[in-house]
């Protein structure tokens, strides 16, 4: 992906990110470019490892959760009168804030697109991504919505469960019945980055 490519990806996000009614929206964005969000890859080695992908794949995120949305709101429509296009945009596009400037390159790592390998830096906050995300965007002034702080927080679905904590699962599973929104962000989440951003090389592995 080019300069260009990304840079029209990258338009395209934060003009989602100023439809909505995010107070000093300007500011949150400074944030973000101060992190290195718009430059960060999206994992270490596996999916969009590579500058610019964190952005890709939380519009990706954006991209799936829309789609889900209009493939089912006609059967359940009770359940998606109660998520608002705003805070599927929310949640979608900054579930994972807390990636931003979080990776380097290694030593010696390989440098083709998309193959180039990351080492990372858990920080001074070495907590899970999804709480670490919604500690990050309350922490820039970001005034979240339980549905979207339980939809940032629990994207990893069961994944974010500790083995054998049956009180985390009662939570995640609460989190599920109450907001249909953690639902959306988890399965678009899943969608983007094991079937839009799936190396073509290990599709029939």
């Amino acid at each position: 992906m080019d300069k260009e490519e990304l840079k029209e990806h990258k338009e395209h996000f934060l003009s989602l990110l100023r439809s909505t009614s995010i107070p000093d929206v300007e500011l949150l964005i400074e944030d973000l470019e101060h992190a290195g969000f718009f430059t960060s890859p999206a994992s270490m080695k596996n999916h969009l490892c590579y500058e610019g992908g964190l952005m890709i794949h939380s519009l990706n995120v954006y991209e799936a959760a829309i789609k889900l949305r209009n493939a089912f709101k006609e059967t359940r429509p009770d359940v998606f009168e109660r998520i608002s296009d705003e805070s599927i945009i929310i949640a979608a596009l900054l579930h994972d804030v807390c990636k931003a400037g979080s990776y380097f390159r290694k030593r010696n790592a390989q440098m083709e697109f998309g193959q180039a390998e990351y080492g990372t830096d858990y920080g001074r906050i070495p907590i899970g991504h999804g709480e670490k995300s919604t500690v990050m965007l309350l922490r820039m002034g970001l005034d979240l919505r339980d549905d979207e702080i339980c939809a940032i927080r629990w994207h990893m679905g069961a994944w974010s469960v500790a083995a054998g904590d049956s009180e985390e699962r009662a939570q995640f599973r609460r989190a599920q019945e109450l907001y249909p929104l953690v639902t959306l962000i988890q399965l678009a989440d899943t969608a983007a980055a094991q079937i839009l951003e799936r190396k073509y090389e290990t599709i029939n592995s």
